[in-house]
């Protein structure tokens, strides 16, 4: 019965996460992606049930808050819990878009001007994006220089929409109760993230990757440090890796195993789950005791057959 309810679960959250890998970003000026966007997000306020990713960032006097929308309802709050928004509340929120004339924002707004020489990016403190159908819409209120009232009144109006729900949201008290979760189908996919990276120790001129797990879908890329990396190209996760990954993960028990392992090889692993979170580095570390952590060691590598065959 537990499986059963989780395979339902995650057929329902990867197949509805799913939106066109080749998205056109529509940008202020170009009319016909603003209609398109305009036309788009109107069919699916009047249809509930059409997939769209929505994410909201922004800081204001109510502090310091987030929505991560999925299609399918399931959204991370404050990146800490996971709460359901009913479609009478999603179609709200593609109004609210609509409305206020979302499509024809600025990519960004305010802003200082930088010396050349610095290169600390300018810090973001207001972001909407919208991704439906094969269109990408993202705009950012950076700080300071001129402000725009109705970025930061729209992102905090869609905020308020979703912020009755968090209070039924689910949490998790630690790695191990969020993957204890995972596994028992209460906490959707989309609140999982991965990432892997693999480099061959020995031979530097060899070719490494790298392994994303974001949102439901997942990427591998070539990477080579210092020389290339290759294009990440997303897909959604199929559901019998997903399943037993987080059978791996939990089965693993994350959160005893050490931050540093030795191995043979430089690998980097990062688990989150909502909050919680844990990074192993496992590399031909010189003062390790091999021996002592041999336990550890092998449910690392056993955790790795799953993690590797992500994507392939």
């Amino acid at each position: 019965m537990l499986i059963q309810t989780l395979l339902k679960l995650c057929v329902l959250s990867l197949l509805s996460g799913t939106i066109s890998a080749a998205e056109m970003k529509v940008s202020q000026g170009d009319t016909q992606a603003a209609e398109a966007l305009t036309a788009g997000l109107l069919r699916a306020s009047e249809n509930p049930e059409s997939p769209f990713h929505l994410q909201v960032n922004c800081t204001d006097e109510k502090g310091i808050r987030s929505m991560n929308l999925f299609p399918g309802g399931t959204a991370i709050w404050n990146g800490s819990s996971q709460v359901t928004v009913p479609p009478t509340t999603r179609s709200a929120l593609l109004r609210s878009l609509l409305n206020q004339g979302f499509p024809d924002f600025k990519e960004s707004y305010g802003g200082r001007d930088r010396p050349e020489k610095e290169a600390a990016a300018p810090r973001i403190s207001c972001q909407i994006s919208i991704k439906i159908e094969d269109l990408q819409k993202i705009s950012v209120q950076k700080a300071g220089g001129q402000q725009s009232t109705e970025l930061t009144g729209l992102a905090a109006g869609l905020l308020d929409q979703v912020a009755p729900f968090a209070q039924d949201g689910i949490s998790a008290s630690n790695l191990q109760d969020a993957l204890d979760k995972l596994l028992a189908g209460q906490l959707a996919p989309q609140s999982l993230n991965l990432r892997f990276m693999e480099l061959p120790a020995k031979d530097k001129t060899a070719q490494g990757y790298i392994i994303r797990l974001r949102g439901g879908n997942l990427s591998r890329q070539a990477y080579s440090p210092g020389s290339s990396i290759g294009e990440a190209k997303w897909q959604a996760l199929e559901q019998g890796q997903y399943l037993k990954l987080v059978t791996a993960l939990q089965q693993a028990e994350l959160a005893n195993l050490p931050g540093n392992l030795w191995s043979e090889e430089q690998l980097e692993l990062e688990i989150q789950v909502l909050d919680q979170k844990k990074i192993v580095l496992a590399r031909p570390f010189g003062r390790l005791d091999q021996k002592a952590q041999a336990a550890e060691k092998q449910r690392f590598d056993t955790l790795l057959l799953s993690v590797r065959d992500l994507g392939q």
